[in-house]
């Protein structure tokens, strides 16, 4: 097998596991809200953020070393790790400091920090997807347009209760809830578009006679 047939099959690989891990993350995540039982909703919540997780390292890393769809570059491999860590990292502090004994100042700082640092991490990372050239054409900035679809109604609404000082518990206020629930849904479109996007990218050979050098990078 040479080189670059070994490569193809190996990012073939990273895609179809990543793809599969993204369709499981959104699914989960869909189903959340409509569970009862609170062990099970627990249960499930944790395994969408688990495949979520699990499908940022799959394509960071990729399966072999030429199957990262960055490259392994450092600062892409390093945004991944922070964003598939943090939701951890959250309830370990959660353990550490219980939501009924801290202030709720506290609580409401670090959404707000929280938010800032995923929502940063996950700018590098597709932004690395996009200039990493493992992945072609238009498909390497659909993660960009992605992220772009499920923050900016996030940003939006934050910011028009801001602007507003809205009482989001009054019926005057209650369009915003539309915002942030176009925003839940986009967070369940994306993923399954992203996830699905992989698999028929993994699907689709490279076209011959057009080589792409994976690891390393080219200059």
């Amino acid at each position: 097998m040479t080189d670059a047939a070994r490569a193809a099959r190996s990012l073939r690989k990273t895609l179809v596991a990543g793809g599969v891990l993204l369709l499981v993350s959104a699914v989960a995540g869909f189903a959340v809200p409509a569970l009862v039982s609170t062990p099970l909703l627990v249960v499930v919540g944790w395994v969408g953020t688990a495949a979520f997780s699990a499908a940022l390292l799959v394509f960071a890393f990729g399966i072999g070393r030429e199957g990262s769809i960055v490259a392994r570059r450092p600062l892409a491999v390093t945004a991944a790790i922070v964003v598939a860590a943090w939701p951890f990292l959250e309830r370990l502090l959660t353990l550490l400091v219980p939501y009924e004994n801290a202030d709720p100042a506290f609580y409401q700082g670090w959404g707000y920090v929280s938010w800032t640092v995923t929502l940063g991490a996950l700018l590098v990372f597709v932004l690395q997807i996009a200039r990493a050239g493992v992945l072609r054409g238009r498909v390497r900035w659909m993660p960009v347009w992605g992220l772009v679809l499920v923050a900016a109604p996030q940003i939006l609404a934050q910011l028009l209760v801001v602007a507003l000082q809205a009482d989001l518990g009054t019926e005057d206020q209650e369009w915003i809830f539309l915002i942030f629930g176009l925003g839940q849904l986009l967070a369940f479109a994306v993923p399954v578009g992203l996830g699905i996007t992989a698999l028929v990218t993994a699907n689709n050979p490279l076209p011959a006679g057009e080589p792409v050098q994976v690891y390393p990078p080219a200059g």
